[in-house]
C-alpha cells in the first residue's frame, strides 16, 4: 500500500486525538482567542504615539501577557504608565473603556463586582 494513501486511514493514535479534542481548535477558544486580542490591541493602541523607557517596558508586558487573566491584571500598571503622560482623568478614561472590552471573558473570580438594583420599598 503506498503511504500516500494511509493518510486518512483510522488508527487508535488519531483516534485518541479525537477523544481528547486535540489538534482541532473549538469554535469556543477561537471566540476566546479573538477576545483576548481584541482587548490586547485596545491596550496596546493606548500606548500608541506615547514614548519613553515605560511606555516601552508596558508595550512588551501586553504583547506578552498569555492569556486574558494577565491583561485584566496589567490594567493597573497601564494606568500606572498613562497617568503622567495622559493626566489620571485621560488615563481613568482609557482603562474604563478598556475594562469594558473585558465582559464575559473573565472567570467568575476576577469579575468586577456589580451594583445590586435598588428595589423600592
Amino acid at each position: 500500500m503506498p503511504s500516500s494513501m494511509r493518510w486518512n486511514k483510522p488508527n487508535l493514535r488519531n483516534n485518541l486525538h479525537d477523544l481528547l479534542g486535540r489538534d482541532k481548535p473549538s469554535s469556543t477558544a477561537w471566540v476566546r482567542d479573538q477576545g483576548l486580542e481584541d482587548v490586547r490591541r485596545a491596550m496596546l493602541q493606548s500606548l500608541a504615539g506615547l514614548t519613553g523607557c515605560e511606555v516601552a517596558r508596558m508595550n512588551m508586558r501586553l504583547r506578552y501577557a498569555g492569556d486574558i487573566e494577565a491583561l485584566w491584571y496589567l490594567r493597573t500598571d497601564l494606568f500606572s504608565t498613562l497617568v503622567p503622560l495622559q493626566g489620571e482623568h485621560g488615563a481613568r478614561g482609557v482603562i474604563d473603556q478598556v475594562t469594558q472590552l473585558f465582559q464575559g471573558q473573565l472567570p467568575r473570580a476576577l469579575r468586577p463586582a456589580q451594583a445590586a438594583p435598588h428595589t423600592p420599598s
